[in-house]
């Protein structure tokens, strides 16, 4: 799986183009459900991680990184 660019908004991976928040799954790319975490939002600034998303908690490794993604390893 090849990242190749990323900005504020969008990310390119393995050359497919996203402009929303994305999870990388055992190699598959998802839409992130932020909805779950919406509440949190006045009081961060943004829509952090919680634990009541579907996220992949459960793997060796979880990378939160630039342009909202989030890889599991």
């Amino acid at each position: 799986m090849r990242i190749e660019d990323f900005s504020f908004g969008s990310i390119s991976i393995d050359g497919a183009a996203y402009e929303h928040d994305v999870i990388i799954d055992r190699g598959k790319v998802r839409k992130r459900v932020k909805k779950p975490s919406k509440k949190y939002r006045e009081q961060f600034g943004h829509t952090p991680l919680s634990l009541e998303e579907d996220l992949p908690w459960k793997c060796r490794q979880l990378v939160w990184g630039p342009a909202h993604m989030a890889r599991c390893r």
